[in-house]
Parts: structure tokens; sequence; C-alpha cells
């Protein structure tokens, strides 16, 4: 065999020996792939509970209040539910528009929220004219200050009740339309 210094052979074992080295440690083998959080994907990145979110006009004014029970969100949905959530809105007048319901979504863009079961509407909740607004379902459009619904309706305030199936509210202007089988009583009596 060979004679060779120890030096020489320390340089053989490295040049034979790194390469796969490297190989061993920065290499995957065939079977492993990029690794996900399947979780994140389809399941909830985060949770609040008890939440109070605040939004502000561009005058500084506190424009509306919502509060959760509990909030989730859905990365791959790009939405967050709402467990009871409830929604003061602040009209320019300083009157006020409170809605309810037992739960609801929201778009990540905050450019529709949609309102499921015992959906309350309160228009002037701090008033005795206040209007009351009973569905299952509703449809908001906060950009617009509008709201739309395919369900049966029914609104009561001091001196009337009106029913009927569908209807559509710009909250900015106050006018509402009842969509179709319109029924209800008036007392001008006082």
């Amino acid at each position: 065999m060979l004679d060779l210094s120890n030096k020489i052979r320390v340089a053989l074992a490295a040049i034979i020996l790194i390469p796969v080295l490297l190989y061993w440690g920065f290499a995957s083998s065939p079977n492993e792939g990029p690794r996900t959080n399947n979780s994140l994907l389809h399941g909830i990145d985060y949770f609040v509970e008890e939440a109070t979110i605040k939004e502000w006009n561009s005058e500084g004014k506190l424009s509306r209040v919502l509060n959760t029970a509990k909030l989730e969100h859905y990365p791959n949905l790009s939405l967050s539910t709402l467990d009871h959530p409830e929604s003061i809105s602040v009209r320019n007048d300083g009157s006020k528009v409170k809605l309810t319901s037992n739960t609801g979504t929201v778009l990540d863009d905050n450019n529709q929220t949609n309102l499921a079961g015992n959906v309350i509407v309160n228009d002037n909740p701090d008033s005795i004219s206040a209007t009351i607004l009973n569905t299952e379902q509703l449809t908001i459009y906060p950009d617009k200050d509008y709201a739309e619904t395919d369900e049966p309706v029914k609104i009561t305030s001091q001196q009337s009740i009106l029913e009927g199936v569908g209807m559509d509210i710009d909250f900015n202007n106050r006018v509402l339309n009842l969509h179709s089988r319109v029924e209800g009583t008036h007392d001008n009596a006082k």
C-alpha cells in the first residue's frame, strides 16, 4: 500500500465524504415533498373571544362598533365567522342602527356581511320612535350602506306592522322596499 502522509489522507477523506454529507444534509428523499400545514389551509388560523371591533370614518368619528362572542378566521375562504354578533352603526346625523343575529360571516375585504338566525335590525334603538325589522337572513354591503334578503320580513314601529317577503334597504337614505306579499296595519289613533 502507498505510504501517504497524514495530511494527504485527511484531504482525500474530506474530498470523498463532503459530497456525501452535503447530499444527505440538503437533499430530500424521493418520498418527501414540501411540507404544508393542512390545518391552516382548511381550518382556522386565529380566533378571538369577546371581540370588539371599531371603525372610524374619514373625519375621525366612530362609525361602527361590532361586538361578537367569538370570531374565527378561515384564510382559505377569506372570511371570518361571528357568533352572536351585535353591530351598531352611527349615521352622519347621529342616529344609530343596531343589528343582531345568531351567526354571521364577514368577508376579509369587508365588502359583504351575511347575518343568519333571528336577525334583528333596530333603527333608532334609543328612541321611542324605533323601528324594528325581523328576518332570518340578511346580506349587508357596508360600503354602500345597503342590505337585502329574500326571506320573510316583519317591520314593527310604534304605529304600524308590515310584513312581506324579500326586501332591500338603503340605510343612508332610509328607504326600504318590500318585494312581495306585503300586508300591514297602521294605527292613526292618538
